[in-house]
């Protein structure tokens, strides 16, 4: 007999009562949503044109902090069985938890329902969604890391860039990129690169390495993590080296300490999300034009796997909201609003098409890195390697990995780190296995 994850509350959850009114008319829904800055500012945005838009519907938005945040408040409103939105937005690794709860309506068969063709989507945006055959959530903001360079410091230092990286290439291209004075006291840095488990997952996509076992997950549910392989090691000791040896500048997990770095001609490269790549370029300004090149892999590029989050609808509403939030989601994803999207943040389009429209081309011939990541993922191989690691208890696991990091930087081996982390890792996820469905 199956076994039920009750620690939400769903049935609660699945009985309760609408938190929205109608009112003038139209029929409230409630959104919330995990991006803050200047892409939270995109976000209003896009939410006052839909709104404009239309007289049936009216879009509640509310910005419930980060993506850990965001996760962490609807499994409160889960439990309770109130307090919980018609639609949210979760990152990618809290795919897992959202179909063990059976809180949510899968998008694949309310898209059948109202003839809309999920086959338009982008195939890995699709892939990553897509769970045991059916496609739950439609992705939104899709994103690649990508390498950042300061186009000055190349000249300066003589360096070519190269559209791809391997990782022995790319420690002797930072170490060229480093400058150190008179007395060996580093001046301008190599690289700035801050502590994420996310980089550490998809330099081990990129290199042909899954995170999880049974296939990432995609086989049959994820029991083992994997993530102590070949390229992970190899890819934490040479960041152990580079920090140790002056080459990558000290900013820890500290992703904003990492970009004013490299906006402040303090390091050479920055390493962040395509989604970044407008806010990066505004902050940069006038002082130094930004190249990109793809992410980096051990010796053989697989592919990488896409982040950033999807668009779930959340049951227990009434029909008219349940239409409303529907509406919503299929704007949020059309080629207008996804060209939009785009443009203003960095996040690649989700939906085929948006690359050949007039207002697209003509923003990435004024800023050709917006290509970087479509490309990227375009030249990406497709499978269950990229598709990326579909388990339960990801975000308590990523902790585990960014300790181990951390631990690197101080002197200890990458092997060691690791290992140690994936035992605390399967753990927690014997643990989240044990409450759901098997």
């Amino acid at each position: 007999m199956k076994k039920r994850y009750l620690a939400f509350g769903l049935a609660a959850a699945l009985g309760a009562v609408s938190l929205t009114t109608a009112q003038s008319g139209r029929t409230t829904v409630t959104f919330w949503y995990a991006l803050g800055g200047s892409i939270g500012e995109q976000i209003e945005g896009l939410v006052k044109t839909y709104n404009a838009s239309q007289e049936k519907i009216t879009i509640k938005a509310e910005y419930t902090g980060n993506y850990d945040d965001t996760l962490n408040k609807l499994r409160a409103g889960l439990q309770a069985g109130k307090g919980f939105p018609n639609v949210v937005q979760v990152y990618d690794v809290g795919t897992r938890f959202m179909v063990d709860s059976e809180a949510v309506i899968p998008l694949e068969d309310v898209a059948k329902k109202n003839g809309f063709d999920i086959n338009k989507f982008v195939t890995q945006p699709r892939n990553y969604y897509t769970v045991d055959g059916k496609m739950y959530s439609l992705p939104f903001n899709s994103s690649n890391p990508l390498l950042y360079f300061n186009s000055k410091a190349l000249a300066e230092s003589n360096v070519e860039q190269r559209p791809l990286y391997t990782l022995v290439q790319l420690e002797d291209t930072i170490k060229r990129l480093t400058i150190k004075d008179a007395s060996g006291k580093t001046t301008r840095y190599g690289i700035t690169w801050n502590a994420d488990s996310w980089f550490v997952e998809q330099f081990g996509y990129n290199s042909g390495y899954a995170y999880c076992n049974n296939e990432n997950g995609r086989k049959t549910r994820a029991t083992e993590t994997t993530f102590n392989n070949p390229a992970a090691i190899a890819f934490l000791d040479m960041m152990g080296r580079l920090a140790k040896d002056g080459y990558a500048a000290p900013v820890g997990r500290d992703g904003t300490a990492s970009l004013n770095t490299f906006v402040n001609g303090q390091a050479a490269m920055y390493v962040s999300s395509t989604a970044n790549l407008f806010g990066a370029t505004r902050a940069v300004g006038g002082k130094f034009p930004i190249r990109t090149s793809f992410y980096p892999f051990l010796k053989e590029r697989n592919g990488v796997a896409v982040g950033g989050a999807s668009l779930w609808m959340l049951k227990g509403f009434p029909q008219i909201e349940q239409d409303g939030a529907w509406d919503f989601i299929k704007w949020m994803v059309e080629p207008s609003t996804q060209a939009r999207w785009h443009l203003g943040t960095g996040y690649f389009p989700v939906i085929q098409g948006v690359t050949d429209r007039l207002d697209v081309k003509q923003g990435q011939v004024k800023n050709n890195n917006f290509v970087t990541a479509i490309r990227q993922l375009q030249t990406s191989k497709s499978n269950s390697t990229s598709a990326g690691c579909l388990m339960g208890q990801f975000t308590e696991i990523r902790t585990y990995v960014v300790s181990a990091w951390e631990e690197v930087l101080k002197g200890k081996p990458a092997k060691q780190a690791l290992e140690e982390a994936k035992v605390k890792s399967d753990a927690a996820l014997t643990r989240y296995n044990a409450t759901v469905a098997k």
